[in-house]
């Protein structure tokens, strides 16, 4: 993972840790939950939210990826 990367994925947990907080949630945050936030940041067409290299992955799959390993989802 580059550096740029690394601020990608940082900048991700923090604006989740700040949309999840204006959410409405029955217990933990899941995937469900997770893709919506996904589809919300990219309509809002954040450049730098989604200003990473994804390769051949679906950035929804990085992100999903990032809150799991960061334990922000539970599922």
């Amino acid at each position: 993972m580059t550096s740029h990367d690394r601020e990608a994925r940082q900048a991700i947990v923090r604006e989740w840790d700040h949309w999840i907080k204006t959410q409405p949630l029955d217990g933990e945050a899941c995937a469900r939950d997770a893709r919506r936030f996904f589809l919300e940041i990219k309509a809002r067409r954040e450049p730098t939210l989604l200003d990473f290299r994804s390769g051949a992955e679906d950035k929804w799959e990085i992100v999903h990826q990032w809150l799991m390993a960061e334990r922000r989802i539970s599922c």
